[in-house]
């Protein structure tokens, strides 16, 4: 009980310098450059002409209310390009994975969502989820938003938390949260707004679209069900508690070191890209 209270007292310390730093940070001062490259698309992300990091530097959330987040589009609704925040590369552009120096796309066939992440957030491969029994999978965390209409590669929003699905992709937890744009005719508030054909669809399209590659189905925790919005909200708090603690642990992608906006040397402007 001690451990629980404590712990919770530490995100309530985080989450109170968590929204000192949001208070600083002016989205409408966001801006990106979008370059077409051999390797596909590459995004970077400046703030009031200042070169950031869109994984580290823009804030998790920019409101009070505790369930809307900002998001992160890499992969918008109806298109296939493996897009990611890179973890590796410096300043983390938004950019196409690659595997054996190829472009990555699902083969399963196009999203059906416009897939994101949420900055400042992390799922530590060290801390085993008590939902799923395994570690997270080294990213920050996945969003699924519902909205109809197809999010740009790069695009930043205010989002609303409807709830969640603990998906374990190749033994790793892999917490996908369901949100939708916030606007006045969003009528959704929780995963109960959202008609069960849906959440079925997302369910069965990440449970299945890596057999494609010859996989076997993925799997969920939680007796595969949905969560509501308080307990994704939980989730994403714990994802943004491993971020704080990046720097101290060992983050890698493809045995390169995670870039981390404490390895800045100046200050480098859209004009010096």
């Amino acid at each position: 009980c001690f451990e629980t209270m404590a712990h919770g007292a530490l995100i309530t310390l985080l989450l109170l310098s968590l929204n000192h730093a949001s208070a600083e940070f002016d989205i409408g001062k966001l801006t990106m450059t979008r370059e077409m490259t051999d390797e596909g698309i590459k995004v970077h992300y400046f703030h009031d002409g200042v070169h950031i990091s869109p994984w580290h530097d823009i804030p998790m959330t920019s409101s009070k209310d505790s369930k809307l987040v900002n998001f992160v589009c890499e992969i918008p609704l109806g298109t296939t390009a493996k897009n990611e925040i890179h973890k590796s590369e410096p300043f983390n552009p938004v950019l196409q994975d690659r595997k054996n120096n190829k472009p990555r796309f699902y083969k399963y066939g196009p999203s059906i969502v416009n897939y994101g992440a949420i900055p400042q957030t992390w799922e530590d491969p060290l801390f085993i989820s008590e939902q799923t029994s395994f570690g997270g999978d080294n990213d920050p965390i996945d969003v699924l938003q519902i909205n109809e209409r197809p999010c740009e590669v790069g695009e930043v929003m205010e989002v609303r938390i409807l709830g969640t699905l603990a998906l374990v992709d190749d033994d790793e937890t892999d917490w996908k949260i369901i949100v939708m744009q916030e606007s006045e005719t969003n009528t959704y508030k929780d995963i109960k707004d959202v008609p069960v054909e849906k959440v079925n669809e997302m369910r069965e399209w990440f449970r299945l679209y890596k057999t494609a590659e010859g996989k076997g189905p993925n799997n969920f925790g939680l007796n595969e069900e949905a969560m509501d919005s308080d307990y994704a909200v939980q989730v994403v708090r714990e994802a943004y508690e491993s971020w704080t603690q990046i720097k101290s642990q060992k983050c890698e992608f493809d045995r390169v070191p995670c870039w981390t906006n404490e390895q800045v040397e100046g200050e480098q402007t859209s004009d010096e890209l």
